[in-house]
């Protein structure tokens, strides 16, 4: 991701893929034996777009975290 950025290129990693490893299978030469993790969406930003400015609310890390002393 950081050398695509060396290079201008935007990416998104895209964990969720992993679940359908017939689809990628059926297009990619990739044998029953190995194993998708995960893929990646790589190009170029659109800067204007409205889903780029999307802001999820985040929890306080207190409301799922536990510090032990």
């Amino acid at each position: 991701m950081l050398a695509a950025r060396q290079f201008g290129l935007d990416t998104c990693p895209q964990a969720s893929i992993a679940e359908y490893p017939s689809v990628l299978r059926s297009s990619l030469p990739i044998s029953n034996d190995e194993t998708i993790i995960c893929g990646m969406a790589l190009g170029y930003a659109d800067e204007n777009s409205e889903i780029n400015f999307y802001q999820p609310e985040r929890l306080d890390i207190n409301d799922f975290t536990t510090f032990l002393d």
